[in-house]
């Protein structure tokens, strides 16, 4: 590379990254989850069970009232145990429910918070989905086209940890940017966008050129007018017969007008 593209370069490498996150305490995040997932899915065992017995018990206490009224009040004892047990039942029902949706609230929040602030996706894989990389790029692709950004990410993580040498290993993290552009989280898709380059830069056909034009976009929507120039002027001279790099010329232009 010359000298002229260094600075720039130089320049594009000191953007800011995610916090250091280290692997015991994502290891940690990650159990959690998994814990929470395991009791929710016990909670949800037991309320099924519940609900299986309350209407074994309602079906007796009908049979018991039948009975009472063609054989008289002797049964009344029984009648009467079976609505307390019921009615008890009603209550645990009630309880494991909002267990559940406790449980849930806490899942989610933890899933978020990983998502937004150290850029890991932890979400199931479309059910019945083969992991092999053709099945993994177009669900990923598919789930970004339909707005289902949380479930793309995980998919193209799944896609980008399992083959990171796949040709379309740079289009995949391209569109893990592009998920957080569209939902304003544009810190986070700055970070997403320039591992385009860092990572790929050397991949033949990789998006590189489109990854900078976003990451100097998502930049300005930051109102961070000179890093955004710096990184449309590395641009240029990146790739100076890309379309993305006619863009670039464009804004510079346009930007030396508006940036003080």
């Amino acid at each position: 590379m010359t000298r002229s593209l260094l600075v720039p370069l130089l320049a594009l490498s000191l953007l800011p990254l995610p916090g250091c996150v280290t692997i015991p305490r994502f290891r940690d995040l990650e159990a959690r989850v998994t814990v929470l997932e395991k009791e929710k899915e016990a909670l949800q065992a037991e309320q099924q069970r519940n609900i299986a017995r309350m209407e074994r018990m309602h079906q007796d206490m009908q049979e018991a009232t039948e009975a009472l009224r063609k054989g008289g009040a002797n049964l009344g004892a029984d009648v009467d145990a079976i609505k307390a047990d019921v009615s008890r039942l009603k209550g645990a029902d009630e309880e494991v429910a909002y267990k559940v949706g406790h449980l849930g609230e806490e899942i989610d929040r933890i899933k978020k918070a990983m998502d937004e602030k150290l850029g890991i996706a932890l979400v199931q894989l479309p059910k019945g989905l083969p992991e092999d990389a053709d099945s993994l790029f177009k669900a990923g692709r598919e789930a970004a086209g339909k707005g289902d950004n949380l479930t793309a990410r995980g998919v193209l993580r799944k896609f980008l940890d399992t083959f990171p040498d796949e040709p379309r290993a740079g289009e995949a993290q391209f569109v893990v940017g592009e998920t957080y552009f569209k939902e304003g989280k544009y810190g986070q898709a700055i970070r997403e966008y320039q591992r385009v380059h860092d990572r790929y830069r050397e991949q033949k056909g990789a998006p590189v050129p489109k990854s900078l034009l976003r990451l100097a976009e998502a930049l300005l929507k930051q109102n961070d007018c000179k890093k955004a120039q710096g990184v449309l002027k590395y641009l240029t001279e990146y790739d100076r017969k890309a379309p993305e790099a006619t863009r670039a010329r464009d804004m510079l232009n346009d930007l030396k007008r508006k940036c003080k």
